[in-house]
């Protein structure tokens, strides 16, 4: 089985984002995606372009992610979450504010979370 850092490989679509405990409306996320090149990601779309290093930590349950921001509105800050990949469908819920990975996929007013539903672009 090919391990997930290998499998998030390539571009993503943004196709759901709660923030807070409020969804963003469809046609903001048009044109969201995150790119994987190794251990490096860029996010655009999502109002600033971000770029960083991302790393797993698979032996968890759920399994757990670290943003390392290095460029952006958010450079030099880390953000840490939680993590699902189900095929082509990738979810994900963090802390925004550089706190502790959340335990569950949910938001709530005023959480400083952010849950995000992706797909691999063609």
């Amino acid at each position: 089985m090919q391990d997930d850092l290998a499998r998030l490989q390539g571009a993503w679509a943004v196709t759901a984002l709660e923030v807070d405990g409020a969804a963003l409306p469809d046609a903001m996320l048009a044109a969201a995606e995150i790119r994987l090149e190794g251990t490096r990601f860029t996010s655009l779309g999502m109002g600033a372009p971000y770029a960083g290093a991302l790393s797993l930590a698979t032996d968890s349950a759920p399994k757990r992610f670290t943003l390392t921001f290095a460029e952006g509105p958010e450079a030099g800050r880390a953000n840490r979450g939680i993590y699902e990949l189900d095929g082509e469908t990738w979810r994900i819920c963090l802390d925004m504010t550089g706190g502790p990975a959340p335990e569950a996929f949910a938001t709530s007013p005023g959480s400083g979370r952010a849950l995000q539903t992706l797909k691999r672009k063609a």
